[in-house]
């Protein structure tokens, strides 16, 4: 029984050592506010363990988005949105600067909110981002993820597991005292 707890402790261990990155992590949610027009909500963490995040920009694919407008945004923060043009060399984007202090690392900053029309199909999904520290260089980059709502279990569910676990532990001490003997 020792090894087999040694051996689900490594596993685990192994899991959240590789688990574990240091890295700029953009999550959103989506609300479909009517038809095609969409919303997108976002929450940035700084785990770049480095820099202050200063500003970012989140990229909107040319004929997939379109009529971007910003919602909201943290105080001291300036937004400007560029729209998506198959005329000009790039996508449209969501650019936010901070105008007194960015986001510190280990911290987080939500309440970044933009529309837009969605001319794909299916729901709207992740998108390129950059983060930017106080000289403007790309401190990081990489794709927005999409937060999945996590149920939190009932009393009743936790009590249940709790009743499990004890129940395990009795059999586990009455099988050492039938070895023991």
């Amino acid at each position: 029984m020792k090894k087999l707890r040694w051996f689900v402790f490594a596993i685990l261990s192994f899991i959240w050592f590789c688990s574990s990155a240091y890295a700029t992590v953009i999550s959103y949610d989506t609300t479909n506010i009517t038809g095609n027009r969409w919303q997108y909500n976002y929450t940035i963490v700084n785990d770049t363990l480095a820099d202050n995040i200063e500003a970012f920009t989140i990229y909107f694919d040319v004929g997939l988005y379109d009529h971007l407008s910003f919602i909201s945004v943290p105080t001291d923060w300036d937004p400007l949105t560029i729209q998506p043009d198959a005329n000009l060399p790039g996508d449209g984007f969501f650019d936010a600067l901070a105008l007194v202090s960015g986001i510190a690392p280990s911290d987080l900053l939500g309440g970044f909110s933009i529309s837009f029309d969605w001319l794909g199909q299916d729901a709207p999904g992740d998108q390129f981002f950059e983060i930017y520290d106080a000289g403007f260089s790309v401190i990081d980059s990489g794709m927005t993820q999409f937060v999945v709502p996590i149920n939190v279990p009932e009393p009743a569910s936790i009590l249940l597991f709790f009743a499990g676990w004890l129940l395990f532990r009795r059999f586990e001490h009455q099988n050492q005292k039938n070895r023991a003997v």
